[in-house]
Parts: structure tokens; sequence; C-alpha cells
């Protein structure tokens, strides 16, 4: 290695700490974070109510309105993807129809064939009151998606249940099937946020595979080389005036 080389060396491993320092600081710190909490405690799920059951007559099974019929009244284009589920809301059996256009989901109960409509936001507010062990005060129907919303990836609408006791937050809970779909409390948004730049994604928060993250790893793996090329020279030098 030259003296121009040796000398320049050191310069680019300065810069390079220097421009990548503070990102390699965020990912340490936030994987810190990321494995202290434990992922049921971030997601809130020490709020669900442990005793929560649902109830539903079995014999009611064999009175279903069968499948073929909701496909009728609903004009389902199986070939199209579009599918007709059996799911429960608060005990009740209902079909859920997803079509691609232009309504998303049709309900329909299950035991007459007649359509339903959307839980109101009362029967909302009782729902967090039965399966969790928090007190709501409000709900309000979310149809618009949001960039980096805590509701992300999550298919709308969704009822947005602000909670108070024991801790304030959010509970969202599906107007279709009336399950809950996501708790949100602090813990999970100081994760959320770490999370952002850890990822270095700081609009969306989902996005890993970018050009920005991309050329920080590069620069953090061209810091350790010339760290690693630094030391092991500087180690010949010394040797070479000890002799």
């Amino acid at each position: 290695m030259t003296g121009v080389q040796t000398c320049a060396l050191p310069i680019s491993h300065r810069w390079l700490g220097l421009i990548v320092s503070i990102q390699l600081l965020m990912w340490t710190a936030s994987g810190l974070f990321f494995s202290i909490p434990d992922i049921t405690d971030v997601r809130g799920e020490q709020y669900l109510s442990q005793t929560h059951s649902i109830n539903i007559n079995q014999l009611a099974r064999e009175n279903l309105v069968s499948i073929s019929t909701i496909v009728d009244i609903a004009k389902v284009n199986l070939e199209a993807n579009e599918t007709v589920l059996l799911k429960h809301r608060a005990g009740r059996l209902i079909y859920q129809v997803e079509k691609n256009a232009p309504e998303k989901k049709l309900i329909f109960d299950a035991l007459t064939g007649q359509p339903m409509t959307y839980i109101t936001p009362t029967e909302a507010l009782s729902i967090v009151v039965d399966r969790t062990e928090l007190s709501p005060t409000e709900a309000v129907l979310i149809n618009e998606p949001k960039t980096g919303s805590e509701f992300r990836g999550r298919d709308l609408p969704l009822y947005k249940v602000t909670v108070t006791k024991p801790k304030k937050g959010i509970v969202y809970v599906d107007p279709v099937t009336g399950e809950i779909a996501a708790i949100r409390m602090k813990l999970w948004r100081a994760w959320d946020f770490l999370w952002s730049l850890h990822i270095m994604d700081y609009q969306e928060r989902d996005d890993f595979s970018h050009w920005l993250l991309r050329l920080f790893s590069a620069l953090g793996v061209l810091t350790v080389l010339s760290g690693i090329i630094l030391w092991f020279y500087s180690g010949k030098i010394q040797a070479s005036k000890l002799s």
C-alpha cells in the first residue's frame, strides 16, 4: 500500500464513520428495544378478556342457508376469486361475501339469508367492553386508508374505538364480524416509531427494500472493512517500528 493510499484510508474511514454513525446507533438502539418487551404486549393482547367465549347453538349449523343460495343472492362470481365465508358476529352466524367491486364486503344472516348491515357504534363499544379489559368512550367508523397509520395493512372499514382505562389507546373493531382487529397503546406506537427508524421508511413504515436502506447498509459494511484494514496495517507498522 502506497503512502497516499495509507493516508487516504484513515480519512475515508473517518468520513464513512461520520456518515453512518447516527444510523448505526439507530439500528443498535432500536434492535435493543425490540428485544426487551414481549411481542404480545406490544400488540396489546394482554388487554383481551381471557374469560370471553362465544356460545353458538351447534344445531343451528344444520339449518344454515346454503352457500349456493347466498352465491345467487349476492351474484358472487367464484371464477373471479370472489368468496363466501361463514363467520360469527357476537354469537350470531353470518355469511361474509367478499366481492371485487364495487362493494368489497356484503353480510347475510346465515340462518335466514337476509342482508345485514355493519354493527353500530354502540355495538362496537359493547364489543370492546365484553372482549377486553378496557373502558371505551367513543367509536368512529374509518373508511379511508392512511399512509403509515396504526391500522395499515388491514381491510377497511374499521371502527376506531377510543379507550381510556386502564390506559389510553385505540381498539380497532371489524364492523363485519365484530372481532377485535388491533389494539394500539403507547408501547406499540414506540415500537412502530423505532421500526420506521430501523428500516429507514419514515412514511409507510413497512418497506425495508429501498435504496436508502441499501445505501446505508453498504456504507456500514465499507466502514467495518476499512476499520479492519486499518487495524491490520497499523499492526504491521507498529511491528516494523519495534523491529
